[in-house]
């Protein structure tokens, strides 16, 4: 099950507080595409993510091919930070903690580039 929040009371001081809930038609469509990138990740749907980011490289599609084949089980949460609309791309700050095969967890920091194209929201770019 992935979880996108929109808020999140226990926030770490040292990040910037939640963003607030969608405002508008675009920002709600771009948390859509952060979510269902968490959701390719959980149920390893290659497709999907292809879907979300349409600018995979083959390079990339080999790398996450391998992860969903190494990895058991991948539960996502993602706190969206910060949507910054501007036309026709924005970027989202997310803090994100994953549960790698049941114990293995991980939490960090991740910086979406979305683009809106005739198909709709893409990611771009993903980095920290």
């Amino acid at each position: 099950m992935v979880l996108v929040l929109l808020t999140a009371a226990s926030a770490r001081s040292d990040q910037a507080p939640p963003a607030p809930p969608p405002s508008s038609p675009e920002d709600t469509a771009v948390r859509k595409v952060i979510a269902d990138y968490g959701r390719a990740i959980e149920t390893k749907d290659l497709g999907l993510f292809k879907t979300v980011k349409p600018n995979l490289s083959p390079d990339e599609e080999r790398r996450t091919r391998n992860a969903f084949e190494t990895v058991k089980s991948q539960v996502v949460k993602i706190t969206v930070l910060s949507v910054d609309l501007q036309g026709t791309d924005a970027v989202v700050r997310v803090s994100r903690r994953d549960t790698i095969n049941g114990s293995l967890v991980s939490s960090f920091p991740q910086t979406f580039r979305l683009a809106r194209g005739k198909a709709g929201w893409g990611i771009q770019e993903i980095g920290k």
